[in-house]
């Protein structure tokens, strides 16, 4: 009885065996399509219009010095005398205002310039106190300084109202909702200022696109009046890996991080990975990169500055094959209004700048898993009972049926062995 029960079993386990041999490719490419999908759509974007109870991000404002010529002649004669150098004001307007390019670097090997950038950027830029002044938000003074908070840029140190980098805080300070209404900051300027309007999570850097960057002259008025959309992410999105999502949330740094921000952004990615190939190419960076006390970062000298001068291009070029990935905490602004570039009749020696949310939004995205791991074990679980008829609870059946029939599967093992190698033997012996 047993023997034919086993015989029975055998037919049934070469039966098995060539449907799963002649199966495999098909049920491979389907399965990987299935892993593929869940990779690459495991996250869907829903516009949400339910909007009475959100909390609107206001946005960053950064305001940052720009290069103004007579300032430096006058900073100049009054540091260096009025008989210094002429060579040594381009100098200073190439350090203090740095954009990439030191062409008078190369006059130091043959003429004595300042060695110590630090100090020039302490006399030569405008500090806080006296560059931003007049702050108010939502009509209510404030001391400018106290929200305004210097930020490490390509641009120089900065000054950032309501930005997590400047904060070093991973939440956003002021918001709008239907308490509060829109969102409005206006605010002086005592200087000639180039203005940044982005994301708190963000810091301005050179080649931004779509980053709003306006340039506010001495004694001119400046109105942008923008809408805001929001991306809100549900919890789930975080268990997720980044690579699925295809965003990084502000704690996710990546692994050539250079200390330069507190938070992950795309912009400050951009910025950190340009300052790896500034090491890799001239060994140093550039005085706005290396904060003192805050990473320990090389600097160049005028020589390094020279050298970064030279592979400028090429480094352009590069960092636009970084790989960053956007934030996931992310929002979008767009300008309704901007007003035109003319003079102030009112103001004499400041600019007035005000920014504002047209209205709080009605409409937001958000972000959700849309596959779980659960869904593609259901859906590899389906697949395989389609092509072979089995399920979790077959597969344990098997391997008691292996257990309870072990010593006449290793019987049979034996015989089939033992009888393989007598035949070759007699088929040697006959030769």
């Amino acid at each position: 009885m047993n023997w034919y029960r086993f015989q029975g079993l055998a037919l049934k386990g070469i039966l098995y065996f060539v449907t799963f041999y002649l199966s495999l490719p098909f049920f491979g490419n389907v399965a990987l399509s299935l892993l593929h999908s869940y990779i690459s759509s495991s996250v869907s974007f829903n516009l949400d219009t339910i909007y009475l109870n959100w909390n609107s991000t206001f946005p960053a404002i950064t305001v940052c010095e720009i290069y103004n010529a007579e300032k430096i002649w006058e900073l100049s004669d009054a540091h260096f005398g009025s008989e210094h150098e002429m060579h040594i004001d381009d100098f200073i307007s190439e350090i203090v205002f740095y954009r990439g390019v030191c062409s008078s670097c190369e006059n130091c090997a043959k003429l004595r310039c300042p060695g110590n950038y630090t100090l020039l950027l302490e006399v030569f830029r405008t500090k806080c106190h006296q560059l931003i002044l007049n702050c108010s938000y939502l009509n209510e003074l404030f001391d400018c300084c106290d929200e305004f908070l210097p930020v490490p840029t390509e641009y120089g140190l900065c000054y950032s109202f309501n930005s997590h980098q400047a904060r070093k805080v991973a939440h956003v300070q002021y918001t709008n909702n239907r308490m509060t209404g829109p969102g409005h900051l206006t605010f002086n300027a005592a200087a000639d200022v180039q203005l940044y309007v982005h994301a708190p999570i963000d810091v301005p850097f050179q080649l931004s696109e779509g980053m709003i960057r306006e340039t506010v002259l001495l004694g001119h008025f400046k109105e942008l009046v923008l809408n805001v959309i929001e991306v809100h992410n549900d919890e789930s999105v975080q268990d997720l890996s980044s690579e699925q999502r295809r965003c990084r949330y502000g704690h996710e740094h990546v692994d050539d991080r250079q200390g330069i921000y507190e938070f992950y952004s795309y912009s400050g990615c951009v910025v950190e990975c340009t300052v790896l190939l500034q090491l890799v190419n001239c060994n140093c960076t550039n005085h706005f990169m290396a904060v003192p006390g805050q990473n320990s970062l090389p600097v160049c000298d005028y020589r390094g500055l020279i050298c970064l001068t030279k592979v400028r291009q090429k480094l352009m070029t590069e960092r636009k094959s970084c790989e960053c990935m956007s934030a996931c905490e992310e929002p979008e602004y767009n300008i309704i209004y901007n007003s035109a570039d003319n003079d102030d009749e009112d103001a004499e020696d400041i600019s007035k700048v005000r920014v504002a949310l047209v209205e709080l939004p009605t409409q937001r995205y958000v972000r959700r898993v849309a596959k779980t791991i659960l869904d593609f074990l259901i859906s590899l679980g389906g697949l395989v009972g389609l092509f072979f008829n089995t399920s979790a609870l077959r597969l344990v059946e098997t391997v008691f049926l292996i257990v309870r029939y072990r010593k006449t599967i290793v019987q049979w093992v034996k015989r089939i062995w033992f009888g393989t190698i007598k035949y070759l033997q007699i088929m040697d012996q006959s030769k």
